[in-house]
């Protein structure tokens, strides 16, 4: 049954991508709409776009085109409203975003006013942002297809990064990285949460850091569709262009059996690794560490604990203990970049 559903699936896209023929529609003409869940956004906190229609007669499956200031914006997320049914994982490339979503089964086309799907953007720069619906391509219950130019349009205000003054997250006020955090979320490459905190002994997951590093560098993510890793569903929709950018740089590598384990915690020997990649800094395959705990460095690690400790990136937690696989937590990782960026402007 999955396979049939699957394959019912595949089919609808590729009826919606490749063939169009007339669809009977209301007596009015379709009209398409954009929602915006508020036109003043702080960086930091997420921005929602609905598309919905009118007029609309048996609609059985749909493919929505928008296109989206990724100057200022990124996109993370796109849930179709419907219930039940089967989604297309979101096809991203540059500032264009692609998402089908199609009913299962011998049963009937929606009609009137539809709710078709919501997108999730994050701001990562101030000023007006803009998305844009290009066009809404349908199917219906007989499988025959349209294809419907529109010009919706919204736009957002985003407001300028927050300054320190204005950062008081509750959870941090005799935290050890304290101005640290500051720092960074200043410089806008990592944020809190919504409820005033920054959680800064949790760990942080492998897309989190790459996320975080690929901002701190001022890299500019386009497109994720050259990924290639066996895990690939499992890495979310926001950070693929983030990973897709540090593969291409050489920063990050996937495991063995090709896989990228986007949310697996991520090591402090892997922090160490990965910024020294990022600084492209030179390594001595045959320097040993120096650290107490030296024989618990994994082999691939060593060379780049070196050179990161010799450098003054990264320090022990004591003892002059190093603990490389112990889990990195977000005040670490902030606090590792800081130094990053500090050596990179030296």
């Amino acid at each position: 049954m999955r396979r049939t559903c699957l394959s019912l699936c595949l089919a609808l896209v590729f009826f919606i991508s490749t063939w169009s023929s007339p669809l009977v529609f209301a007596a009015n003409e379709p009209v398409f709409t954009l929602d915006i869940h508020d036109v003043k956004q702080d960086s930091g906190s997420e921005i929602t776009v609905t598309v919905k229609g009118e007029n609309l007669k048996d609609v059985y499956a749909y493919e929505v085109n928008l296109e989206f200031d990724n100057k200022r914006l990124i996109f993370k997320k796109a849930k179709a409203e419907q219930e039940g049914g089967f989604s297309i994982s979101p096809i991203i490339k540059e500032n264009k975003i692609q998402y089908a979503h199609t009913k299962l089964g011998k049963v009937p086309g929606d009609d009137g006013k539809i709710t078709f799907c919501t997108f999730t953007f994050e701001p990562i720069d101030a000023g007006e942002a803009q998305i844009a619906l290009k066009d809404v391509k349908l199917v219906n219950s007989q499988l025959a297809s349209s294809v419907l130019s529109n010009s919706a349009k919204v736009s957002t205000l985003i407001d300028k990064l927050p300054t320190i003054k204005e950062t008081n997250f509750k959870d941090i006020r005799n935290h050890w990285a304290k101005e640290a955090i500051f720092a960074a979320v200043k410089q806008g490459f990592v944020d809190g949460y919504s409820d005033q905190t920054f959680r800064p002994d949790e760990d942080v997951s492998r897309s989190e850091f790459v996320a975080m590093l690929i901002r701190a560098l001022h890299i500019q993510p386009t497109d994720s569709s050259g990924l290639a890793f066996a895990d690939l569903n499992s890495i979310p929709v926001w950070s693929r262009p983030f990973v897709s950018e540090a593969v291409k740089l050489g920063i990050v590598n996937g495991y063995a059996d090709n896989s990228f384990r986007s949310g697996n915690s991520i090591s402090r020997a892997e922090l160490a690794v990965m910024i020294v990649k990022a600084l492209g800094m030179k390594v001595d395959l045959n320097n040993p560490s120096t650290f107490a705990d030296a024989g618990d460095l994994p082999d691939w690690a060593v060379p780049y604990v070196s050179a990161a400790a010799k450098a003054r990136l990264i320090q022990g937690r004591g003892d002059n203990l190093f603990a490389p696989n112990d889990r990195a937590t977000r005040a670490e990782a902030v606090n590792l970049i800081l130094s990053m960026l500090k050596h990179k402007g030296a």
